[in-house]
């Protein structure tokens, strides 16, 4: 499985067998006698090195979280010998990170003090694949109902509201002077306004937005910009002309009031659920249940 992984990851026997600190003969007999125990070719040679076959990538979903599920059992197994705590693996939106990580973090180690924390900052498109490897063991998202799939689990926290931010040409306030409500502005104006931030989940925030102007009659945006890094979206929506989705909580953060600016628009704002994912059937130790409980206190507080 180790094996299949690392080819997998650098395109290469060569490469692969540095990675694992073996010889190319010896892993190339590895993947033979994988090959052998599947009865299915898993690898294909390419001019640029190997790949896998159909066959070898539905493999290596599995053998990912195979890989994960060992590194929890030794980790559990150390912490039951009192030997360390297992590793808490979570990955969290931006609107978490800026509103409730510090609290969430404190209030964690006062009772988890040294256990091994690793968070990743993610959109829902690289969450859920994270998720099902087991490369986290707990997501904080906002998803879509259903959206997550019948392999993972959602917890339901309550509507995160999702508001416009960013900066409008000089060009498009013209369309202000048309509207009763100063400083706001209708959706069909906003549409070829500026570039859209957005990503290619089909479950999370951009997902609602799309389906949000979809049920207003906007057609197309002029211009559509994928985004999944929420630095690079905040340093657009700032520095240069573009219309970001973004959580309410996130514009009452006080360093960002005077960076990121609310887009205010005359039609209701979409919202969907905010909370948390894990696998179906995967129980979280003591370590990670209590993290989440932390981050559960945190979510309620935000959007109550």
């Amino acid at each position: 499985m180790h094996a299949l992984v690392a080819v997998a990851e650098h395109g290469s026997i060569r490469r692969a067998a540095q990675s694992l600190s073996l010889s190319q003969t010896a892993l190339t007999k590895a993947l033979r006698e994988l090959e052998l125990d599947m009865q299915a070719s898993l690898l294909q040679r390419n001019p640029q090195g190997v790949s896998l076959t159909p066959v070898g990538a539905e493999l290596l979903a599995h053998a990912k979280l195979i890989l994960a599920q060992m590194d929890e059992a030794r980790a559990a197994v150390r912490h039951r010998q009192g030997l360390g705590s297992p590793p808490v693996k979570v990955a969290v939106t931006p609107t978490f990170s800026l509103v409730c990580l510090t609290e969430t973090v404190s209030r964690f180690r006062q009772r988890f003090p040294h256990a091994p924390l690793s968070i990743r900052d993610a959109f829902l498109s690289q969450t859920l694949p994270m998720l099902r490897d087991g490369t986290i063991d707990l997501a904080i998202a906002a998803v879509l109902p259903g959206a997550q799939g019948s392999d993972l689990a959602f917890e339901n926290l309550g509507e995160l509201e999702i508001a416009l931010a960013g900066r409008l040409p000089a060009s498009a306030s013209r369309s202000r002077s048309k509207h009763p409500v100063p400083q706001s502005y209708d959706l069909a104006d906003l549409a070829h306004a500026a570039p859209w931030l957005l990503d290619s989940s089909r479950g999370g925030i951009s997902e609602a937005v799309r389906r949000w102007l979809a049920s207003h009659s906007v057609g197309a945006l002029g211009q559509a910009m994928e985004c999944t890094s929420s630095m690079a979206s905040l340093v657009l929506s700032s520095e240069g002309a573009a219309i970001v989705p973004t959580p309410r909580p996130i514009l009452s953060v006080p360093w960002l009031a005077g960076v990121s600016k609310e887009i205010v628009v005359r039609q209701p704002l979409p919202s969907l659920p905010l909370g948390l994912v894990t696998r179906k059937g995967h129980r979280l130790d003591a370590s990670a249940d209590w993290f989440a409980e932390c981050a559960r206190l945190e979510i309620q507080r935000m959007l109550a």
